[in-house]
């Protein structure tokens, strides 16, 4: 009974903190950047909005509390009836362009899916992180306001809606780091460019650590590629890969990355933005960027090895200094190619021979996540290491 007590304690001492805040700036109605608590500098509000500490109307963009401290515990709200928009609930805020939010989808009047990404440099992920664990539909019937509980512990965190009492979606993996920052509200995709097109209330916060449902772990095949050497970002006009690979990188700004458990290089999180950093999220991206990926694959003799893989959102593979296949993942190349980094189904033979082989995808995205996965048909008579030569770093040999 005295734990319950003390964690109602807490609970109240959180939130009252929060209001505490609200209430010393509320006053503040002619500053830019404050009103009632939250920093709305980098959103766009409604003509004579009036936000309090516990509600918020928005018509885009993302206003938060950086004061808020929260890393662990339990954020309760109720979401407004579904429009065309975006909206969802970021915590653990380093800055308006560095945070983890979950997020819901809207479909024709009704809530459709919840789906939880990390953002980093003000670009978000959800190419990356779509499927079981990250992404989920929700049951149908849920329309009109929704109330949303979020449970966050470590590196996990579980979704309930609607009072259900199973988490409808269950975090796989928090990815950024697990350190306390701001909370804010985030809105995008919405159609209306004067009244709100999303908002939240009776929004309540608890910093007592929750009890978590049990979450699968992600895995890859043995044959995954895991280790590569990255090059930094650099700009790109568009999504296309060069025919030649650059010599504009040296050894020491090439850096070794491991993969996700899944297989997953996120690029996005490795270097950045493709469009380089933002102050703030651009929904939609701010401009295409390209990286260079290399390992090395040593055959004990000729023989030919098949490469399977997914990306966001081009690519090009480059065999020993050649470019040996050219894809694109994007809307250009059909209807249901949005650029998600899942399984690997498509393929490049590659005519291996005795001896090292330099391997290098060039990789160009603009919005929404940037990455790839990759590995091989068979390892039968090869070895994988990221440790190249100097002489492999530029433009090949």
């Amino acid at each position: 009974m005295q734990d319950i007590i003390s964690q109602r304690r807490r609970t109240a001492v959180a939130w009252l903190a929060l209001a505490m805040l609200a209430a010393q700036t509320g006053h503040a109605q002619t500053h830019d950047s404050t009103i009632a608590g939250w920093v709305v500098s980098d959103a766009t509000l409604p003509r004579d909005a009036r936000p309090t500490a516990t509600s918020v109307d928005l018509i885009k963009g993302i206003v938060h509390v950086p004061t808020a401290n929260f890393r662990d515990g339990t954020i309760e709200l109720d979401l407004t009836p579904p429009g065309t928009a975006f909206a969802g609930i970021a915590f653990r805020m380093q800055s308006a362009a560095n945070y983890e939010i979950i997020y819901f989808r809207p479909d024709s009047g009704r809530w459709a899916s919840v789906q939880y990404q990390p953002v980093y440099d003000g670009e978000t992920t959800w190419q990356l992180y779509h499927d079981d664990g990250y992404e989920r539909d929700l049951r149908p019937g849920l329309t009109g306001p929704l109330h949303v509980k979020i449970l966050i512990a470590g590196s996990r965190a579980d979704v309930y809606v609607a009072g259900d009492t199973t988490p409808a979606l269950v975090v796989r993996q928090l990815k950024r780091e697990t350190v306390a920052g701001g909370i804010g509200v985030w809105v995008a995709n919405g159609k209306d460019s004067v009244m709100a097109n999303a908002g939240i209330q009776s929004l309540n916060v608890g910093f007592s650590v929750p009890k978590l449902a049990t979450a699968t772990r992600e895995t890859h095949p043995p044959e995954q590629l895991l280790r590569w050497r990255v090059s930094p970002r650099m700009a790109s006009a568009s999504i296309e890969t060069p025919v030649t690979l650059p010599a504009s990188a040296g050894a020491s700004a090439w850096k070794i990355v491991d993969a996700e458990a899944s297989g997953l290089i996120n690029l996005t999180r490795v270097i950045g933005n493709a469009a380089g950093p933002q102050r703030v999220n651009v929904f939609g991206g701010a401009g295409w960027g390209i990286a260079f990926a290399r390992t090395t694959i040593t055959s004990a003799n000729a023989q030919t090895r098949r490469l399977y893989l997914s990306y966001s959102d081009g690519i090009g593979v480059y065999l020993n200094g050649t470019r040996v296949f050219t894809g694109r993942n994007d809307d250009s190349r059909g209807a249901n190619n949005l650029g998600i980094v899942g399984p690997e189904t498509e393929f490049v033979d590659l005519a291996l021979r005795a001896g090292d082989n330099d391997i290098v995808l060039a990789i160009t995205d603009r919005a929404f996540g940037w990455g790839f996965r990759a590995r091989l048909d068979s390892l039968r008579g090869v070895a994988v290491s990221a440790k190249v030569a100097e002489s492999q770093i530029g433009g090949g040999r």
